[in-house]
This record gives structure tokens, C-alpha cells and sequence, in this order.
């Protein structure tokens, strides 16, 4: 996705690089999948084709799945809003963060998620996140890895 090339003064960023990764987390009442920059596969999200979604919900009480985030220009709801991206607020290099508000209607609103990506150097394979519901339809996310360092 080439929103996920991103610059902010000297450093340079590549979320590209996480795209190959499936990144799990959970609460109390869902399960969250997310391929960063890239299409969620279906065997993830529950065996579902959620055909251009980054990432999805499972609410295991109601046994129903939601998108999160589809990849830019691709909801096939009518507001359509690409990812938007700033710097990690704890500094320069430290990482990125990835603002969505594209995902399936949620109580006729769509989904908001903010992703923060935090350099890490020590995690060379991520697989996991952590995500918070914040409110109805709001989540934020944290994914540490060595793929959220600005390039070298």
C-alpha cells in the first residue's frame, strides 16, 4: 500500500515490511486480526471473506465478525477514507502512527482504529498486539517490531 511509506523529517518509514505478518490480539469479548498495509487472509478472520480488509473483529458472544480497516480507496462503504499516519509522539524513530476510520458500520457509524507502531529491535517476527476498545466502534492497537524502525 503506498500510504505506508511514510517520512517525517529524517526518518523514513516502511510499513510494507510488516505486510507479511499476521498480527493476533484479543479481549474480553473479541478476537482482532490485523496484516498490516495488506489484505487480512481469510483462514484468520474465521474462514470469512472480507475481501480488501486489513484487519477484523470476532465478537465470540454474538459469534458475528466485523472489518476494522479496509486498505485505502477499497471500503465498500460510501465514506471511504484512506489511512492517515503521523510519528510516534514519544519521539522521532520510535515509531508510527496509523489512524483508520474506513471499517464495516458500527451503530451507523464506521469503525475507528488507531494503530501505533512501535520501533522495537528485538522483535523480529511479530505475531501479537495489543488492542483496547475504547468506546462503541473505537479501538487503538500497539504492534511492536523491528519493522516499525524508520530505514536504514
Amino acid at each position: 500500500m503506498n500510504s505506508c511509506l511514510q517520512t517525517f523529517g529524517s526518518n523514513k518509514y516502511d510499513l510494507n515490511r510488516l505486510s507479511n505478518f499476521t498480527l493476533y490480539g484479543k479481549d474480553g469479548q473479541s478476537k482482532y486480526i490485523l496484516t498490516p498495509c495488506s489484505f487480512s487472509k481469510s483462514s484468520p478472520c474465521y474462514n470469512r471473506t472480507l475481501p480488501n480488509a486489513m484487519s477484523c473483529q470476532y465478537d465470540r458472544p454474538l459469534k458475528s465478525w466485523s472489518a476494522m480497516a479496509f486498505l485505502d480507496t477499497k471500503s465498500p462503504w460510501s465514506r471511504n477514507n484512506n489511512a492517515t499516519y503521523e510519528e510516534n509522539p514519544s519521539g522521532p524513530g520510535t515509531g508510527i502512527v496509523m489512524k483508520t476510520s474506513n471499517g464495516d458500520i458500527c451503530f451507523d457509524e464506521l469503525r475507528f482504529m488507531t494503530t501505533t507502531y512501535i520501533c522495537d529491535r528485538t522483535v523480529l517476527h511479530p505475531t501479537i498486539m495489543n488492542v483496547v476498545q475504547l468506546a462503541q466502534c473505537r479501538f487503538t492497537a500497539e504492534v511492536r517490531a523491528i519493522q516499525a524502525c524508520p530505514l536504514e
